[in-house]
């Protein structure tokens, strides 16, 4: 079932159901989508694996999980557009780290993604009670580190050739985090 877990006037975020596996295997493997996260091949997943991956998440929807991911969609056409993120949810610290694509490349350019990734940390500091969201990034996704700066990320760590693509080409990474301050 797909639940709703926050909207605004463009965009709606709900739970993962059986129906988006097909849909995340095609963004996923889809080269022009993933090369900013240094997938220019896409990443070869299958609609198996995902299922596997996402059995968990799928069988109970309500659980608190380590890991979840939601699918934002376009509020007026009701089209999915994009996957937001939380893993390694930490309680007893506070904190967990994030991710956003948005998968429909006809969507990007317009504020969605800040609009999500805003609305996703506001959900989860007063959801789980939060005060510390990380991120991360490869080095040459500008777009994306332009953003997390925007909404109050800081670099914490980048760590040169941290990751080989299926091309051989290296990937420094840049780690960065936001502190959610009591007031907030």
């Amino acid at each position: 079932m797909k639940n709703i877990i926050f909207e605004s006037d463009r965009i709606r975020v709900r739970t993962l159901d059986y129906s988006d596996i097909p849909i995340i295997t095609r963004w996923w493997n889809d080269g022009s989508l993933m090369k900013d996260m240094g997938f220019i091949n896409g990443m070869g997943i299958t609609e198996s694996s995902l299922f596997s991956r996402f059995e968990k998440q799928l069988s109970d929807g309500n659980a608190i999980l380590e890991s979840r991911m939601f699918i934002i969609t376009d509020i007026k056409t009701d089209n999915e557009i994009g996957e937001l993120q939380y893993g390694e949810l930490d309680l007893k610290n506070k904190k967990c780290r994030i991710a956003i694509k948005i998968s429909e490349i006809s969507y990007q350019g317009k504020g969605l993604g800040e609009e999500s990734l805003s609305l996703f940390i506001d959900y989860l500091t007063s959801e789980f009670g939060l005060n510390k969201i990380e991120i991360d990034t490869i080095h040459d996704n500008i777009r994306a580190y332009r953003l997390y700066k925007k909404l109050g990320f800081e670099e914490i760590e980048r760590i040169k050739d941290y990751w080989t693509d299926d091309q051989g080409n290296k990937h420094d990474i840049i780690f960065m985090e936001k502190v959610i301050s009591a007031a907030c």
